[in-house]
């Protein structure tokens, strides 16, 4: 079977306007199996269904992260997570004896000394995964996606290695980027109001064992994500 999983930031606190339009075309127009999503708030008929799984963060943030799955049968992965709703874990089952644990993260940033960071939260935030990332039962069968607001290109602009030690740490965890095996440099996922540098922010990573059946990675970008996100959708397919 070929399973197709996308991530989009749908940018919902600047974009809320379209929200209808972003979600009809992120289900009728995508065409995938699961997606991961950031910065969203749902439609309210999407909300009821049983088909999708999505917390808020809450305070002054009322969207969040969710997983989407109208195909197969899915169920929210609760573990001990002290960033709801910036992470959402959800529990697909693709065959009878087959369950994949799709999750969605937000990489919140964080004012430290005047200063905005993404990677402490998002050093936090794994910590809290390292249960689902290093146990037998789990690690073997993870798909991770999302905008992690973190990018090498950053670690040129100062001093340090933060974010390629942040990205090192993934592939510790035995986490592959879907990127490395399809592009040689940065795709644009992230279209910046005060920048005109090409930002990567948006990626999927899969575990180990699933990069043998990754058949494709791409990213989408035309006139009509453009007008719904200031993100493009990063979408993998999968022969499983």
């Amino acid at each position: 079977m070929k399973l197709r999983v996308a991530t989009w930031n749908m940018a919902y606190w600047s974009h809320r306007k379209l929200e209808t339009q972003a979600w009809n075309y992120s289900i009728r127009e995508l065409g995938c199996d699961v997606l991961l999503t950031q910065e969203s708030f749902p439609h309210p008929d999407i909300l009821q269904e049983d088909h999708f799984v999505w917390n808020a963060i809450g305070g002054t943030r009322p969207w969040g992260s969710g997983v989407y799955c109208s195909k197969y049968k899915i169920k929210e992965h609760t573990f001990d997570n002290n960033f709801f709703g910036a992470v959402t874990a959800a529990e697909i089952q693709l065959k009878d004896d087959f369950k994949v644990i799709f999750i969605s993260v937000y990489g919140l940033m964080e004012k430290i000394q005047n200063v905005t960071y993404a990677i402490p939260n998002l050093h936090r935030i794994f910590s809290d995964l390292t249960g689902l990332l290093e146990r037998a039962s789990t690690k073997h069968r993870i798909i991770l996606g999302g905008d992690l607001n973190a990018s090498i290109q950053i670690d040129a602009q100062q001093t340090g290695n933060s974010h390629q030690v942040f990205f090192d740490r993934l592939k510790e965890f035995g986490l592959a980027n879907c990127f490395d095996n399809y592009f040689d440099t940065y795709v644009q996922t992230h279209r910046h109001s005060r920048s005109d540098k090409p930002w990567q922010n948006d990626y999927i990573f899969i575990s180990k064992k699933l990069e043998n059946h990754l058949v494709n990675c791409s990213v989408i970008d035309n006139e009509k994500v453009r007008e719904l996100s200031d993100h493009n959708p990063v979408v993998i397919e999968l022969n499983i």
